[in-house]
């Protein structure tokens, strides 16, 4: 055995400080792509709305009788026009919750929420399920045998 080996077989081994330099850099770039893709797929399962101009729709009030409803698309979304005896109302058709598209069910005439069973009534209160806050609400006045959902400007 030479004095070289012997010197090497004496001397502890210790990690090198470049090993330890290069696995934190790769962990950091790990991370890094992990909080990406996390914000990639949060973007696509919660879309934010639009901030698109809400302009007034406009439809003749011979389109939407009495008891019936109108779907619309107002301020980049899904809207639903309701006609009662009493009054026209529109609705926003986005969740409270988490955002997800509900169905008008005319039967028990109430709002329904697939994803997590929210439901809302005729009036788009919140009636069952995680909801936090009553469905949005539009202005709507009718002028001239018109109706007109949202601000006229």
């Amino acid at each position: 055995m030479t004095d070289t080996d012997k010197t090497q077989a004496n001397t502890p081994s210790r990690p090198s400080v470049f090993s330890s330099r290069r696995q934190f850099i790769q962990l950091g770039m790990a991370a890094l792509g992990a909080a990406w893709a996390g914000t990639f797929v949060q973007s696509r399962l919660f879309p934010q709305p639009t901030t698109q101009e809400a302009k007034p729709v406009e439809f003749p009030l011979t389109e939407l009788t009495v008891g019936a409803v109108k779907y619309i698309t107002y301020a980049g979304g899904p809207v639903i026009v309701v006609r009662t005896a009493e009054t026209i109302k529109a609705y926003s058709l986005i969740c409270t919750h988490l955002g997800c598209t509900t169905q008008w069910q005319a039967g028990p005439k109430q709002f329904y929420c697939p994803c997590h069973d929210g439901r809302f009534d005729q009036f788009g209160d919140v009636i069952a399920g995680p909801p936090p806050v009553p469905l949005e609400q539009f202005p709507v006045s009718v002028e001239d045998d018109r109706i007109i959902v949202g601000e006229l400007v």
